[in-house]
């Protein structure tokens, strides 16, 4: 019973690792509960070792053993439960990206909207914006288009096209922290018109 108890830690322990480097925790804290369980387990069986012959006494040590997987289980299910909803979440880059230029834009010009992330989804959502830089000039925001191209090697960079306002999605890959979007800007001549970020999420 007792060897079964410490086989039970054992798996708990091993399984709950496995999770946690799987979600890219830190192999030292891993390695912190190992080694605090095979002391636990080591200081335990002289304990063990020593009860009464006739088995009269509880044998308190193999209920803590029990104890260790159950507070295991206890604890690190909810929290990875609530690291997993958190982790869901869209994180918002809004207000994170930066462009390389900040004069107006005409027909044929490009720009870089970068941003970084300590928090990398493999999917990113953004929306650019255009203003007329002039509002004398003639209205030409309505007919203008931005090509957005991620650089090779990022993930899925073949260029796409929209209007001002609408939804770009791109594929940046797993683990990218650092994004760069090449942003191109096709427009009626002479028309000068200001580029921002509207809006920017990751997810998964």
């Amino acid at each position: 019973m007792l060897a079964l108890l410490i086989l039970v830690d054992l798996v708990t322990l091993l399984a709950s690792a496995s999770i946690w480097l799987a979600l890219g925790g830190d192999a030292g804290v891993v390695g912190v509960a190992a080694g605090a369980l095979l002391a636990f387990v080591a200081a335990m069986l002289p304990l063990i070792r020593h009860r009464d012959a006739e088995g009269e006494r509880p044998l308190w040590p193999p209920l803590i053993l029990v104890v260790i997987p159950l507070a295991i289980l206890i604890v690190g299910l909810p929290a990875w439960g609530v690291w997993m909803y958190l982790d869901s979440r869209p994180v918002d880059m809004s207000h994170r990206f930066t462009l390389s230029s900040d004069r107006p834009l005409e027909n044929g010009d490009t720009v870089v909207a970068s941003a970084h992330t300590d928090d990398p989804q493999p999917r990113l959502t953004i929306t650019f914006g255009l203003t007329q830089h002039n509002r004398a000039d003639p209205l030409c925001t309505p007919g203008s288009k931005l090509t957005v191209t991620l650089p090779t090697g990022a993930g899925q960079d073949l260029p796409q096209t929209r209007a001002a306002g609408e939804r770009f999605v791109l594929d940046l890959g797993e683990g990218k922290k650092e994004i760069k979007l090449s942003v191109r800007l096709t427009a009626e001549q002479h028309c000068a018109l200001d580029l921002s970020v509207v809006s920017a999420h990751l997810d998964g």
